[in-house]
């Protein structure tokens, strides 16, 4: 029986998928150039909202819900929690929007909306069904030891990469 991943483990899926994240809104922002300049929170090629995301659904929906509409359904309210709380909690800290889709039909406020969700449930099952269990097999197969350097070293470039943000957005 397979023994529960260790932290270093949670860490590196995190990073993945929001290396992932970065990707999809790298893609996202080449085919509409005007939404080039706000690719994220952090200068880095990771957005945490979606390693968030995604490991908070592999938590709640991998290996546990095998029905394709309530792992789809399920997917959309986690996906719309996280992304509403995020903007809410950026909002408040930094005063300023990384996001508005005020201009969407059903939309809450502008933070979320039913397309959105809509993307996010898709991709929980895309990632559940097959994303994941393949990242799973791979860093299965990494020791413990190299898994502990890597997360080490990558959260160092990403609490750098916090600080530097953080430092920049709440600066003189």
């Amino acid at each position: 029986m397979r023994t529960m991943p260790n932290i270093a483990t949670w860490f590196l899926w995190f990073v993945i998928y929001s290396f992932v994240g970065w990707m999809y809104e790298t893609a996202l922002a080449a085919m509409d150039p005007s939404h080039w300049h706000e690719l994220g929170f952090l200068y880095g090629p990771w957005r945490p909202i979606y390693g968030v995301g995604a490991v908070l659904a592999i938590v709640v929906l991998y290996r546990r819900v095998k029905n394709i509409p309530h792992l789809f359904l399920i997917g959309v309210a986690l996906a719309t929690i996280v992304e509403y709380i995020t903007a809410l909690v950026l909002e408040h800290i930094f005063h300023r929007r990384w996001w508005d889709y005020s201009h969407y039909y059903f939309q809450i406020e502008g933070r979320v909306s039913l397309l959105g969700a809509i993307a996010f449930g898709i991709l929980a099952v895309l990632l559940i069904r097959v994303v994941h269990p393949r990242i799973d097999s791979l860093t299965e197969r990494i020791s413990d030891k190299t898994k502990i350097i890597l997360a080490s070293v990558l959260f160092g470039l990403f609490a750098l990469d916090f600080c530097i943000t953080v430092i920049h957005l709440l600066g003189p």
